[in-house]
C-alpha cells in the first residue's frame, strides 16, 4: 500500500466525532487484504484481529474520528446556518473558511467573514466567537431546511496537496496520519510468524473526550498497548522543548503514565533497527489515548509514538510522509519483537 495514498483516502473520509462511519469505511477496505476479522463495537470503534490466539496480546491504536462542527440552527431570513465546534477546531482560522455539510445531501458552504472595511476597529485583530459565526451555501432557508438539521457535522475543507521534500498538507492529518501509520504497521505484520495476537483499535470519539479508546480497550483486555497520535512540530512560536523538527521520525513519548520498560524498548529497537526518532517528554499526561489505556480495566502498559504535525487543529495540517513510515516501522519491529 502506498502511503500517500492510504493517507488520502483516510484524511478525505468523513468523520467528525461521533459520526466516524464513512472514516471506518475507508479504513476498513485497507485491512481486508490482511484479515477477515474486521469488526466495530458499540462505540463505532474499527478493530481488526491478527494472528488470534497467542497468550500475549498487543492493541496498535490510534483514533479515526475528527475535529469539527455541528449545526445548531438555521436563520430564517437568510439560510445561514448557526455552528457549534465538536473538539477543539481553532477559531483563528474559521473567517471565510471553506466547509462541507453532512445532512440529506452533502452541501459545500463558507463560513461568512464581515470585510475589513466595514467590521468595528476594535475587532479586526481579534477572535470572532463561535455563535457570532454563520455558514452561507448558498440556498434560502425553505430548500436548505429540507437538507440540513441540527446536529447535521460540518467539516473545514481545503484539498489534500502533496508538497515539496515528501511533505503533504490537508485537513484531518490529525489523526488521519496515526491511523495510516497503523495500517502500514499491520501490513508489514501480515503474514509473518508474529509472537503475539495483535488487535489494530482505530478509535472514536478521541477529539471530545477520548470515549471510544476507553471502551474497545476495556473490551479486548490487551497485554500491551502501543498508542499513535500527532504532537506539535518545530515552526515559529512553538517552542523548541516541545517540539520535534519534521523528517526526525517517530516521537517516543517519555511520560510518567507510560510504561518505562516499553519506552526504553522503543528507543533501543529504533536504534537496533536503523528508524529516526526522537523523544517527547510530556511531564504528566500525554493528552492522547494513552492516558485512557493506562487506566482501563485493571491497567494496560502503553507506550506512546507520536507524528510531528505543524498546524495543528487547522484545515492546513502539515506532515511529512517519512515520519509517518518511521512510527510505521518502529510499531512492527516492537510488536515482532514480543
Amino acid at each position: 500500500m502506498n502511503t500517500i495514498d492510504i493517507l488520502k483516502a483516510v484524511c478525505g473520509a468523513p468523520g467528525v466525532s461521533g459520526a466516524e462511519g464513512d472514516a471506518a469505511a475507508v479504513i476498513a477496505s485497507f485491512l481486508k487484504p490482511y484479515t477477515g476479522d474486521v469488526r466495530t463495537d458499540a462505540l463505532g470503534n474499527l478493530i481488526a484481529t491478527l494472528n488470534p490466539g497467542k497468550e500475549k496480546s498487543v492493541v496498535l491504536t490510534a483514533h479515526m474520528d475528527k475535529i469539527g462542527l455541528a449545526v445548531t440552527g438555521i436563520d430564517e431570513k437568510s439560510g445561514f446556518l448557526r455552528i457549534a465546534r465538536v473538539g477543539g477546531t481553532d477559531l483563528r482560522v474559521m473567517a471565510a473558511a471553506r466547509v462541507r455539510v453532512y445532512g440529506k445531501k452533502t452541501l459545500d458552504g463558507v463560513v461568512i467573514s464581515t470585510p475589513p472595511h466595514l467590521a468595528d476597529k476594535s475587532s479586526v485583530n481579534k477572535v470572532t466567537p463561535i455563535d457570532k459565526l454563520a455558514v452561507d451555501c448558498g440556498l434560502p432557508f425553505e430548500e436548505i431546511k429540507e437538507l440540513v438539521s441540527v446536529g447535521d457535522r460540518m467539516e473545514l475543507r481545503l484539498p489534500f496537496t502533496e508538497l515539496a521534500n515528501g511533505k503533504a498538507t490537508s485537513p484531518f492529518m490529525d489523526n488521519s496520519a496515526g491511523c495510516t501509520a497503523v495500517l502500514k504497521a499491520i501490513e508489514k505484520i501480515a503474514g509473518q510468524d508474529c509472537p503475539c495476537t495483535v488487535h489494530a483499535v482505530f478509535a472514536t470519539r478521541e477529539e471530545v473526550g477520548k470515549q471510544g479508546a476507553r471502551t474497545a480497550l476495556f473490551g479486548l483486555a490487551p497485554d500491551e498497548a502501543l498508542v499513535t497520535d500527532v504532537s506539535f512540530a518545530a515552526a515559529p512560536g512553538v517552542p523548541e522543548e516541545s517540539s520535534a523538527r519534521q523528517g526526525s521520525g517517530a516521537m517516543i513519548g517519555c511520560s510518567p503514565i507510560l510504561q518505562k520498560d516499553m519506552t526504553d524498548t522503543l528507543k533501543a529497537l529504533a536504534k537496533k533497527e536503523g528508524i529516526p526518532y526522537t523523544v517527547e517528554v510530556l511531564g504528566r499526561s500525554t493528552g492522547t489515548d494513552a492516558d485512557v489505556a493506562v487506566i482501563t480495566g485493571a491497567g494496560v502498559r502503553t507506550g506512546l509514538l507520536s507524528i510531528p504535525l505543524k498546524n495543528m487543529h487547522t484545515a492546513a495540517e502539515l506532515v511529512k510522509i517519512s515520519d509517518i513510515e518511521a512510527v510505521a516501522d518502529l510499531m512492527a519491529a516492537y510488536v515482532m519483537g514480543r
